[in-house]
């Protein structure tokens, strides 16, 4: 009998190492995604990870450490990319291993929505942790969502325009990060009205759905 659950999960180890993402160096773009989801959900900790074979390898990070290797038991990430719904949410965790040996305080709420090729297959994760249960709207889910499709569409500058050399790609990074810093200021802005209010009033959710869409409409022009 066909395994059709092995060769989804060799094709996204394909998929994956197509983009030549795996232990690169750190990148700004990346950094500020990190940062910028952190804040839209006032949490304390956010990161892109992607998911290995052997290991879970997080890209940037906010309130954890980035270009951090952990064991794929280690974190739900490794469910997340597995999980059918579109967002992978735990509103009230009793243990959360993965930060037994990085953390004194326990994670206890964790959302994560996986970043997915244009074929559908899930190599990683836009993730978010916190220390207290809290809820996380459908509103929210649905940006998170949109943060893990920025991702993807980051990946997807870099891997076209780097063929042609490293300075497409710097190029369109550069023009993508300037544009990310002034939609952050205007994030911050539309939740300083929002005295920091979770979940996040879907209400304020929109107007920052159509600043992300602004970084977005940067990374299509590699297509």
């Amino acid at each position: 009998m066909l395994d059709t659950t092995a060769i989804s999960a060799k094709e996204r180890q394909l998929a994956l190492q197509s983009y030549d993402i795996l232990h690169s160096a750190q990148e700004k773009l990346f950094d500020d995604l990190a940062e910028l989801a952190a804040y839209i959900f006032s949490v304390p900790v956010a990161r892109i990870a992607f998911v290995g074979t052997v290991e879970v390898w997080h890209k940037a990070g906010v309130g954890m450490p980035a270009q951090e290797r952990m064991a794929p038991e280690q974190t739900l990430c490794s469910q997340a990319v597995l999980a059918e719904a579109p967002v992978l949410v735990f509103e009230e965790l009793n243990t959360m291993p993965a930060t037994a040996a990085t953390q004194e305080r326990a994670v206890r709420f964790y959302a994560g929505a996986p970043v997915r090729t244009a074929q559908g297959l899930a190599i990683g994760t836009v993730c978010l942790a916190g220390y207290e249960p809290r809820q996380f709207s459908a509103a929210e889910q649905q940006v998170l969502t949109q943060l893990a499709t920025l991702v993807m569409r980051a990946l997807e500058a870099r891997q076209r325009l780097r063929k042609a050399g490293e300075a497409a790609w710097e190029q369109l990074r550069e023009t993508a990060e300037a544009t990310l810093h002034n939609q952050m200021a205007v994030v911050r802005y539309l939740k300083a009205r929002s005295e920091g209010e979770v979940p996040v009033p879907a209400e304020l959710l929109e107007p920052i759905a159509k600043r992300l869409e602004e970084v977005a409409d940067v990374l299509r022009q590699a297509e």
